[in-house]
């Protein structure tokens, strides 16, 4: 059987902002995508857990965690979550990853927030929403045209403020670079299939 390989030289980094999203939204993929990467598979190897020669054929990824100041955000779990880097220090990016907020955020994106997702979904190969992470990108004028996807409990409520998006009751929705999901759980799902030719067949399962 032939294994498949990721694309030689190729690092996708990720921009996570950060605010009172639930934690799976984020934390579910990052897990997902972190298990299948260079720099914990060669880990792994250099203390002898893992076979040699498993690393080359993962995925080689750099997570940004951002927020307009380097200030501890506080999930409404009582989770602190710490950034990385600020709106205004943050590198260039190959993905974006919203996680899904309750009505008191998405109804009141903060201005700092907004400017940052459309300076940077220009730049970036892929834009990634999970749960009500697809309301905050479609307020922030992302979404315009897109068939996508969001916690479907929250479809309607998307319908109607968000009218210039085309909203499907589906686990995920893949249009362009746009990667919308509804739950949490079918988020993980979502990177499950995205993580498909970016990482070697060995590594599956």
């Amino acid at each position: 059987m032939s294994v498949s390989t990721t694309q030689p030289g190729k690092k996708y980094v990720f921009g996570v902002p950060l605010y009172d999203f639930q934690a799976l939204d984020i934390v579910g993929p990052i897990d997902l995508i972190h298990s299948s990467s260079k720099q914990l598979l060669a880990e792994m190897e250099s203390i002898g857990f893992l076979p040699a020669g498993l690393a080359p054929h993962a995925i080689d990824v750099e997570f940004i965690f951002l927020a307009p100041t380097l200030d501890p955000v506080k999930l409404h779990s009582g989770m602190i979550l710490v950034p990385t880097a600020t709106f205004s220090t943050c590198p260039p990016l190959t993905c974006l990853l919203l996680g899904g907020p309750g009505p008191q955020f998405f109804n009141n994106i903060p201005e700092a927030y907004v400017s940052f997702l459309r300076e940077r979904v220009n730049e970036v190969e892929f834009l990634f929403t999970t749960c009500t992470g697809g309301i905050v990108a479609g307020k922030a004028g992302l979404l315009d045209g897109v068939k996508a996807t969001t916690n479907w409990e929250f479809l309607d409520v998307a319908k109607k403020e968000c009218p210039t998006t085309e909203w499907e009751k589906e686990r995920w929705i893949v249009d362009g670079k746009i990667w919308s999901s509804g739950g949490a759980f079918a988020g993980i799902d979502m990177f499950e299939k995205w993580l498909e030719g970016r990482r070697g067949e060995v590594l599956k399962g």
